[in-house]
């Protein structure tokens, strides 16, 4: 059994660390908008290439590199002057138009490539949480715990949703919901825990394979 002083120590060393991963996660997400010019626009690639499920992607847009991990995983953020955009990527041809002081993510799949508006942490006193239904479920509901009241309701298949959170750190559930006109309720996943951060974007992906579903955090500033 530890002692008091172990326990006092135990204690301290953890408030550090937490604060640690606190400060460099605000940090880098400060500087991304620190850096970018007025207006600037924001973009990251999000790997949705079933497929092939470890290829990463990696391209450069304006110079600046973009790379994903395997499937079900983004890239950081960068930021970029606004206007009209052209690339192949994996030989998929993807034009789009950014506007000023709008994130965006674009999703690259086994046959397409799509620009969807993303979200930005404009609130420097909570969090923000966003969650994407990547997965083979028309809905799907996010609990902070199994029993608990749910966070975010419906997300549709393909689509997202989001909502400012206070600082804490903590886990989710994710439950099946047969749609808006339904109490039918399913757990089908437990998330890691996440802790969030002042003005910091925190995204979920809960995505779909062989072997069922599954969710993954982007990191503080949009990368795995």
């Amino acid at each position: 059994m530890s002692n008091p002083v172990q326990r006092i120590t135990s204690t301290l060393i953890q408030a550090v660390v937490l604060s640690c991963i606190s400060f460099s996660g605000s940090s880098d997400e400060a500087g991304l908008y620190d850096l970018a010019p007025p207006g600037s626009a924001f973009l990251r690639i999000i790997n949705l290439q079933k497929n092939s499920p470890e290829e990463m992607i990696t391209l450069r847009i304006e110079g600046k590199p973009l790379s994903t991990d395997s499937y079900c995983s983004a890239s950081r953020f960068i930021y970029l002057p606004p206007g009209d955009y052209g690339k192949e990527i994996n030989g998929l041809l993807w034009k789009g138009s950014l506007e000023p002081d709008q994130a965006y993510s674009l999703l690259v799949a086994d046959k397409s490539v799509s620009l969807v508006k993303d979200y930005r942490a404009d609130d420097s006193r909570r969090g923000m949480l966003v969650v994407y239904n990547f997965s083979n479920r028309p809905y799907l509901n996010l609990h902070a715990g199994a029993l608990a009241r749910p966070v975010l309701t419906n997300i549709p298949q393909g689509a997202s949703a989001a909502r400012g959170i206070n600082p804490l750190k903590s886990a989710f559930s994710v439950v099946d919901s047969a749609g808006p006109e339904s109490n039918e309720r399913k757990n089908l996943a437990v998330t890691q825990a996440m802790i969030f951060q002042p003005g910091v974007l925190s995204t979920l992906f809960i995505c779909s394979a062989e072997e069922g579903l599954f969710t993954r955090w982007a990191d503080k500033v949009g990368g795995r």
